[in-house]
């Protein structure tokens, strides 16, 4: 089982998600009797695990566990997960959080256990690209804690009830974890992987800061996922520390990047160079936000209106993480992404994008934005989204074809 293969069917988990994304895009527009919430389940959990954290596992493989990833346990491991992902995708739209898709979870989370126990017994290359694996290592361990949530959730619905901000609490420290933990962690040991991987030896010092400043921002930005029930101001002080640390900390990025961005520009080609800047200006914007909404007036506005958390959402799973992703595959070989397929695809972000932050700044100056219209536009402009999906799609299918 190769890391590409691997990153292939994370790639067909992201086409499968597209899907029920526009799927979800249908429902209001042409008032399909779906079950929104289910349908929504399966999308944000597939959307999660079967394609960004399959994805960076396979990164992950690739760069650390190369000479290990066709033995049997190996194997194992990864189809086990695998599998699991699929009864996810398929059994939530049909019975919501119940038995089955509970039981799918449970098992593909003990699957990424032993992902784990098997990663740091057989791991190796440490040496050679020290950066990336400190912040690889912190990630996975970050993911260990974000799945401590879903165990944990049976006694708080036993205990407050799913009415509780508890309950709330539980949910969200799952999505913090995984996002601003894991796969943000991911990212930053990825793109110095590009340097390291390159025979460039990183100043250990801002290695370390950034390091440190990045733990500062995940656990402290925790707060920030709190402050919609207004605990009181030494919660939004927690999430602005945060939120202060990860900018700085994308600040001394882009100071080792500018270091080397001569250097950069003549190992990736120019597309990717640029896909790679408008990501890290993403993670700006991202840090930005979540500095605003640590003030308790704009974290009582996001809770009010929906919009500006779907947008927020998106922004960093189809703005930060997802190209990430394909120009890493990219410059490493595992396809050949081709600009047509990005630009649909980037296009659809960037209007559907626009569109829900337009609607959400609307409500919040007291217009109203009529929900039909809205709707039917935003299912229009997620075609354009879906069709960039399936082309990048597409262009991976091709080159998985060619090379086989």
């Amino acid at each position: 089982m190769d890391a590409r293969k691997q990153f292939t069917i994370s790639v067909l988990f992201f086409a499968a998600i597209a899907l029920l994304g526009l799927t979800l895009r249908a429902v209001p527009a042409f008032e399909l009797s779906l079950n929104f919430k289910n349908f929504l389940h399966a999308h944000s959990h597939v959307a999660f695990l079967g394609w960004l954290h399959g994805a960076f596992v396979s990164f992950v493989s690739y760069i650390f566990l190369h000479d290990k990833l066709q033995t049997k346990t190996f194997k194992f491991i990864y189809w086990f997960t695998i599998i699991n992902i699929i009864g996810m995708y398929f059994s939530f739209p049909i019975q919501g959080y119940k038995l089955f898709s509970i039981i799918f979870l449970s098992l593909f989370l003990i699957g990424t256990y032993f992902f784990l126990y098997y990663f740091f017994k057989n791991k190796e290359q440490t040496e050679k690209y020290p950066a990336t694996y400190k912040f690889i290592k912190a990630g996975l361990w970050l993911q260990f804690l974000s799945s401590l949530s879903p165990w944990s959730l049976v006694f708080v619905l036993k205990l407050f009830g799913k009415n509780s901000h508890f309950y709330k609490y539980d949910i969200f420290y799952y999505l913090h974890f995984q996002y601003n933990g894991w796969f943000l962690f991911a990212l930053f040991g990825l793109s110095f992987y590009l340097l390291e991987n390159r025979g460039i030896h990183l100043n250990r010092k801002q290695v370390q800061k950034i390091y440190r400043l990045m733990l500062i921002a995940v656990f402290f930005g925790y707060f920030s996922n709190t402050l919609w029930a207004n605990p009181g101001i030494f919660f939004n002080i927690l999430s602005m520390i945060g939120a202060i640390a990860e900018i700085w900390a994308l600040f001394i990025l882009l100071q080792v990047l500018l270091r080397y961005h001569k250097f950069i520009q003549n190992i990736i080609d120019k597309f990717s160079f640029q896909i790679f800047m408008l990501v890290l200006l993403t993670l700006f914007v991202k840090a930005v936000l979540q500095f605003t909404g640590s003030v308790q007036y704009y974290a009582d506005l996001s809770f009010q209106i929906r919009d500006f958390i779907i947008g927020y959402l998106h922004l960093v799973m189809l703005g930060i993480f997802t190209p990430f992703l394909l120009i890493l595959a990219h410059e490493i070989g595992f396809f050949s992404l081709q600009k047509k397929s990005f630009l649909v695809f980037y296009t659809g972000f960037i209007l559907t994008e626009t569109l829900i932050f337009i609607r959400a700044s609307l409500i919040w100056f007291g217009i109203q934005f009529p929900d039909e219209l809205f709707s039917k536009i935003l299912f229009y402009l997620t075609v354009i989204l879906f069709s960039g999906v399936l082309l990048i799609t597409r262009d991976v299918l091709k080159s998985q074809k060619i090379e086989s």
